[in-house]
């Protein structure tokens, strides 16, 4: 009697596996696709002011995106380059946002419409008057390639490329090593609500201590309408702990300027959370005397509001020296106690800026549109 319960026990338990197992069965590859919060710049990482990830632009309905990094992140009162710094973050997040959006619809709880051998193709699907197709190759082990396609709503045409990379998965699904190439251009030519254009190409790395994101800005603008297009270097080192660095290059206004022609912008934004932040600035161009720049730093609290900012006229053979001269100052600068020592970006926007505070490493932006082939590393 004995024997046979522990024989039927065992058999109960046998078949419930089956069917957990059954039930909980997913398509791995999933674990590839791209996604909003792997790629996206952020420097207290709020949704509504830094257009960075929330629940809808997850692959996986499950998963939980990174909170913002601080409660009074989407404060009123914030730090005048902080919100600056945020409106440009927010315009590139935006930019990517039109690719990842699309395949998310995509692949969010759909099968592939095809698979042949190591390839998925889930779509078309329509978004107001463009279709997409997602494409998805299996290389070796944990190596994938990818497309995003697009064509006119109801077009018989072959699809364009607008959107392609590659990644080795790493710690966690869709997070890992490779890069990724976005091609406004394509995209706009082909669905009338995008007003961005130019190329954003990127390095990534992500590890349980944090992650880096290396963006290449080529003829980037985020409307073709209202923004003069930029080539730069921008980039992300997120640490676990609560800690972000930020390299950007934008186009943008200082208040301290004779008019309101907008000049180059330069900057090296730092945040941690709990603790406040700083932003440093290289601004030239616009009313800027040519041979000068104006050298801006500001720090502010976990509250957001700043606590002293200064504005320093410097010829640009001499930044930093003793021939710069105090533009404009306010608060006090004890109040830069957590980041006592200014960090600014190269006066070269497209040199490099390796970041010793990385655990991700220094990944480097693709020269070129990535073709989806799967990386080999």
């Amino acid at each position: 009697m004995k024997l046979a319960l522990k024989t039927s026990s065992m058999a109960l338990f046998a078949a419930s596996a089956l069917v957990a197992c059954s039930s909980n069965s997913k398509d791995d590859a999933l674990d590839a696709v791209p996604e909003q919060a792997a790629f996206q710049l952020g420097v207290t990482d709020d949704p509504g002011s830094e257009g960075t990830a929330t629940g809808d632009d997850s692959v996986d309905p499950a998963d939980e995106v990174d909170d913002a990094m601080d409660a009074a992140s989407a404060a009123m009162d914030v730090a005048s380059e902080l919100e600056r710094s945020r409106g440009a973050i927010k315009a590139l997040n935006e930019a990517l946002r039109r690719f990842m959006q699309p395949i998310v619809a995509l692949v969010r709880n759909n099968p592939p419409a095809s698979v042949d051998g190591d390839v998925r193709t889930w779509g078309p699907v329509t978004r107001g008057a463009t279709e997409f197709e997602f494409v998805l190759r299996h290389g070796t082990a944990r190596h994938y390639g990818w497309l995003l396609e697009a064509r006119p709503a109801g077009a018989t045409d072959a699809f364009t490329t607008v959107a392609a990379g590659g990644i080795t998965i790493g710690y966690a699904p869709r997070r890992g090593h490779g890069s990724i190439g976005l091609d406004l251009d394509a995209l706009g030519a082909l669905d009338p609500t995008s007003s961005a254009r130019g190329k954003l190409l990127a390095g990534f790395a992500h590890v349980a201590g944090g992650s880096v994101i290396g963006y290449r800005l080529e003829n980037f603008t985020p409307d073709s309408a209202l923004e003069e297009p930029i080539d730069a270097l921008a980039e992300r080192v997120h640490l676990a702990q609560g800690i972000n660095r930020v390299r950007l290059a934008f186009y943008g206004n200082l208040p301290e300027t004779a008019t309101e022609a907008k000049e180059l912008v330069l900057a090296r934004v730092r945040h941690e959370r709990s603790v406040g932040g700083r932003a440093d600035m290289f601004v030239t161009g616009g009313d800027i005397a040519d041979g000068h720049g104006f050298v801006v730093s500001e720090c502010w609290d976990a509250a957001l509001a700043s606590g002293f900012r200064v504005v320093r006229d410097c010829p640009v053979d001499g930044i930093g020296g003793d021939r710069c001269q105090v533009v404009a100052t306010r608060g006090d600068e004890s109040a830069c106690a957590a980041f006592a020592t200014a960090e600014l970006p190269p006066l070269d926007a497209n040199a490099a800026m390796p970041d010793s505070q990385s655990v991700a490493g220094d990944p480097s932006a693709p020269d070129a549109m990535p073709d989806g082939t799967p990386p080999s590393n």
